[in-house]
């Protein structure tokens, strides 16, 4: 009898067990735990990524740069017409010099095939972390001669947002045309 009444607790209990749900949770936690990884691992790539680039890829080359630490563009033709540089710039030039080699530069970027449907280009000049130069281009007004100097052709189709003193100055000695129309 105790065996016979020892065997059915035991099926009960082995019954029981089986029709529990407390293992469900069990197959979840594996599942957060994964997603948790999955976020981790998000997380630290995105560290990883520097942060002076652009997350996704442009087909805009920005190859010219040479004297620039970093070039990040923002391309909006298909949204508004308009392209955006940030030319981070070697902190080892001096201001109006950072200009001139940015803005000479921009004539070859100007004449690349990507960026056909733009009709403004924002330039946005840093050096040393400090923003020194910011303007415009019309991309109708722009006209290639390789008669004038390149930042002269440049900054005819353009309009200056702002511009430190010692730009200014360096500009107006180089006899840069500066319209701040």
């Amino acid at each position: 009898m105790k065996k016979l009444l020892l065997l059915l607790a035991a099926a009960m209990l082995f019954l029981s067990a089986c029709g529990d749900n407390t293992a469900a949770p069990e197959n979840k936690e594996p599942k957060e735990d994964a997603k948790q990884e999955k976020k981790e691992r998000a997380k630290e790539e995105a560290k990883d990524q520097p942060k002076d680039e652009p997350t996704e890829e442009s087909s805009i080359d920005t190859s010219m740069y040479k004297y620039s630490k970093s070039v990040e563009v923002t391309d909006g033709i298909d949204i508004n017409n308009y392209v955006s540089l940030i030319i981070k710039m070697n902190d080892n030039l001096q201001p109006g010099m950072a200009f001139q080699h940015a803005t000479t530069q921009t004539y070859d970027f100007l004449q690349q095939p990507e960026i056909e449907g733009a009709e403004i280009v924002g330039i946005n000049i840093i050096l040393n972390d400090k923003k020194i130069a910011m303007y415009e281009v019309d991309i109708s007004k722009f006209q290639p001669n390789d008669d004038e100097p390149m930042a002269d052709v440049v900054m005819e189709a353009s309009v200056v947002e702002m511009m430190t003193p010692e730009v200014e100055e360096y500009s107006n000695n180089m006899d840069i045309p500066l319209n701040k129309e």
